[in-house]
């Protein structure tokens, strides 16, 4: 197969910064490997580089255009994979704040109006209250210590400021039921508890997430 030349290459990842303002590197580096590849396939048809160029291009036209709402800027075929991720993310959360919640009543639903019911049922509220706490404390601390300049690390950037409001309107929540401003109750705990433990899920899986594409940028930085 007749390989392209480092200047088609170059013309390809400068038409691809020019058009689709595709500007992280890892990204472009990945879409350049696969449209040169498709080209070099044209290629083997007897067509010219240029004609190959525009073909390839219309193929990929809808699929570079950059995607809207949650994954704004990204390009459609990188946003679709990641979408898909968030998703089977979200059902995982979901299953890990139901058996959460399913733990605490099944434990301490029982014994609730004991003085032990009651304080275990307080102390695992506490608990989880707190380890929200603490998690955010950590990534936090992770975002302003190491700045990722990759597509996933810019994305993941952003994520952490939607999950810190989220985490916050839990710590808000705790507060205004301390201060009896909001109704508390069986209702109230059991939401708590199901959408904290979802909260933390999610914020426990950043955290992965972002030390994952730490590594990544420190290789990448050394190719």
């Amino acid at each position: 197969m007749e390989a392209l030349t480092s200047h088609q290459l170059q013309h390809i990842d400068q038409f691809l910064i020019e058009h689709y303002r595709l500007y992280y590197i890892d990204l472009r580096a990945e879409v350049v490997d696969h449209i040169a590849s498709d080209i070099e396939v044209e290629l083997q048809n007897e067509k010219s580089y240029e004609e190959a160029f525009i073909l390839v291009f219309s193929k990929w036209d809808a699929l570079l255009k950059p995607a809207k709402g949650f994954f704004r800027g990204i390009p459609q075929f990188v946003a679709t994979q990641w979408r898909k991720e968030r998703m089977i993310r979200g059902g995982k959360a979901l299953l890990f704040g139901v058996l959460t919640t399913l733990l605490y009543g099944g434990g301490f639903h029982q014994l609730m109006d004991s003085d032990q019911g009651h304080w275990l049922g307080l102390g695992f509220f506490a608990l989880l209250f707190l380890s929200g706490v603490v998690v955010y404390i950590r990534n936090f601390s992770l975002v302003k210590k190491t700045a990722l300049h990759t597509a996933t690390g810019s994305f993941l950037r952003i994520e952490f400021k939607r999950l810190g409001l989220v985490q916050s309107t839990f710590a808000v929540m705790a507060l205004l039921s301390q201060l009896k401003l909001m109704p508390k109750g069986d209702w109230f705990i059991y939401n708590y508890i199901l959408m904290g433990s979802i909260a933390l899920f999610y914020m426990v899986h950043w955290h992965m997430d972002y030390q994952k594409e730490k590594l990544y940028q420190i290789k990448w930085k050394t190719v």
